[in-house]
């Protein structure tokens, strides 16, 4: 009997050869991150400077200062990225940085792989993990806090059917998420009223990125002083028509019936991340022309939420739903080429 707890739409062992194919994706995933020379990577010194100072618990200090305020506790917890603390602190009591990095690494990956385990083709969202230029070559290997939210996010939502809670968690890793978290919660609140959440969300999404400058003040803590406006690719008109093509496949679900053959819970589920994937796509949109450091900095859910949504459209219902899934395709195999000549892909190689 199927289990209604998970994104699951078919049964284990219903498509072996998905589900090999699948295995052996991730045993390649599992072999490469332990092998890898990770001295060259670019983001390394700072992940290794993070594990061993975080063991000294400063950052409580600042978190929990004596004339601090429930107020600022509460924006500390998203700001300073707390669970990322928590768990940075934990690692480095008891692991040298480059083996806590290490264990990151593996977990991020590992929480990704048993995410897409229950879904009804397990190998295609691990082929956008690995093609898109800001999944494996980027968030799974070097953008770890990024990367790590994002994982716990599609873990607790594809496993648990709890988009809201791995949100919420997310946020307390990477400030990004915090952006997510409404769209994720109108998205719950709405339920089966899809229509009512897209616009709902697309609006919040505007007022967002109008206000955005004030609350990457209030939210940004530590990096207001590292980003810059340019980051990302975000200062091509390219980006929003990029942007807008991946958002196709959330509104293509939203839209249209829903398929008799899917789990109720499952396809409910998929629906909020829809939502949560247009509202964070809107934002990103509207930040190009009004705060551009916004779109830089939510930029890479973008691309990431297609792991779940594209693999699961209902594709082959209507002629529409196949023309866009092959539209998709043929875009993931463009940024593919395209990243691949720019070389973003040499991490692969270059260990």
């Amino acid at each position: 009997m199927q289990s209604s707890s998970s994104a699951a739409s078919l049964p284990w062992g219903s498509q072996p050869a998905a589900l090999l194919a699948w295995g052996c994706l991730a045993v390649v995933m599992g072999a490469y991150l332990l092998g890898v020379d990770r001295t060259f990577l670019i983001d390394q010194p700072n992940y290794l400077d993070n594990f061993a100072a975080a063991s000294s618990l400063d950052w409580m200090h600042g978190l929990f200062a004596e004339e601090s305020s429930l107020k600022s506790v509460i924006i500390g917890v998203f700001s300073e990225e707390i669970l990322w603390q928590v768990w940075a602190s934990a690692l480095g009591f008891v692991l040298s940085p480059p083996s806590a990095v290490l264990v990151t690494v593996c977990v991020l990956n590992l929480l990704v792989v048993l995410s897409v385990a229950r879904l009804a083709d397990p190998m295609l969202p691990l082929v956008i993990w690995i093609l898109v230029p800001v999944g494996f070559a980027v968030t799974g290997l070097l953008q770890l806090r990024q990367g790590f939210a994002f994982a716990v996010m599609l873990y607790i939502a594809l496993r648990m059917n709890r988009p809201v809670l791995g949100t919420l968690l997310a946020a307390m890793i990477h400030t990004t998420f915090v952006l997510a978290l409404p769209f994720a919660i109108i998205a719950r609140l709405c339920g089966l009223r899809q229509l009512l959440a897209l616009l709902l969300v697309v609006a919040l999404a505007f007022a967002a990125a109008y206000l955005g400058g004030m609350l990457f003040e209030m939210f940004g803590g530590r990096r207001l002083q590292i980003y810059n406006a340019n980051e990302a690719g975000t200062n091509s008109i390219l980006y929003v028509f990029g942007a807008l093509l991946c958002s196709l496949p959330s509104l293509y679900r939203l839209l249209t019936t829903e398929a008799p053959h899917e789990p109720a819970a499952a396809s409910r589920m998929l629906a909020n991340l829809a939502v949560m994937h247009v509202g964070i796509t809107a934002f990103a949109v509207v930040s190009f022309f009004v705060f551009p450091l916004g779109a830089g900095r939510i930029g890479y859910l973008i691309m990431l939420l297609l792991i779940p949504i594209l693999p699961t459209m209902r594709w082959r219902d209507s002629v529409t739903g196949a023309v866009l899934f092959g539209l998709l395709l043929l875009y993931l195999v463009y940024l593919a080429v395209k990243t691949y000549l720019e070389g973003t892909y040499d991490i692969f190689f270059g260990g």
